[in-house]
């Protein structure tokens, strides 16, 4: 940490989010790719009072995490939301809301789920899930809205895509990087760990093909996927969308 003094002074002030730019973003994407669903932003809030300030409703409703991105980005509902609102201790662990057990990180709880060979390669799988849980912090709440809707900086944008949308977002990251993102992809905790902390530990954007929860809880169609990305890269991705915009 650099030595802090009120004389010593670090970097520029920050910049006010404009919701007016973001939406204009916002356009350009629908024009360019043609999204179905609202963007959906995430703001993770780690204390009471960033919680109780937040500008919008708390759940009255408890659901899973996914869930609540589906209600955003199909409904157009924003909400925020407490541990005690979660039904799904995956996202509840990868989003910090609480610790994890010695049952789902030995492997045991992957593994009655029948989708891995031994409790040692459920192990493994679980041990490469991303999750906050593992870091110093916790999460007092969450906040999840339509981004045309978002008034203050979020840490997340999560957009639910087909394969020809999410090779356009792809190919509007690389405009200007040049650089192949690495996708963190398992089919495991696809909304709270691929889209949601992958991209917020990060800093690069993520692809997802869902996972089965998922797919059962919200009933997103065969063809649905979704990407993730830090909200430092919207703004860039979306001038790389139309930079490489075909022409058929």
């Amino acid at each position: 940490m650099p030595y802090k003094h009120n004389k010593i002074q670090y970097g520029l002030p920050h910049e006010i989010y404009s919701k007016e730019i973001v939406c204009g973003y916002l356009e350009i994407l629908r024009e360019a790719i043609h999204l179905k669903t609202e963007p959906v932003a995430v703001t993770f809030l780690f204390t009471k009072e960033e919680y109780d300030a937040y500008p919008i409703e708390e759940t009255q409703t408890s659901m899973t995490y996914c869930l609540m991105v589906k209600q955003s980005a199909v409904n157009g509902r924003g909400l925020k939301s407490r541990l005690e609102h979660h039904k799904c201790d995956g996202g509840t662990t990868a989003l910090a809301l609480e610790p994890s057990t010695e049952k789902i990180e030995s492997g045991r709880e992957y593994f009655s789920y029948n989708l891995y060979s031994s409790i040692a390669v459920a192990r493994r799988m679980r041990a490469g899930i991303k999750s906050l849980h593992r870091e110093p912090v916790s999460t007092y709440g969450v906040a999840i809205v339509p981004l045309k809707d978002c008034v203050q900086t979020p840490d997340v944008i999560i957009m639910v895509t087909n394969a020809l949308q999410t090779m356009r977002l792809i190919q509007g990251y690389e405009y200007e990087t040049g650089i192949k993102p690495v996708i963190d992809m398992g089919a495991m905790q696809a909304m709270c760990s691929e889209l949601t902390v992958s991209p917020y530990l990060t800093g690069e954007m993520n692809v997802s093909v869902m996972c089965p929860s998922t797919r059962m809880l919200c009933k997103w169609s065969e063809n649905d996927m979704a990407v993730g990305m830090p909200y430092e890269l919207f703004g860039k991705i979306s001038e790389g969308v139309v930079a490489t915009k075909p022409n058929y």
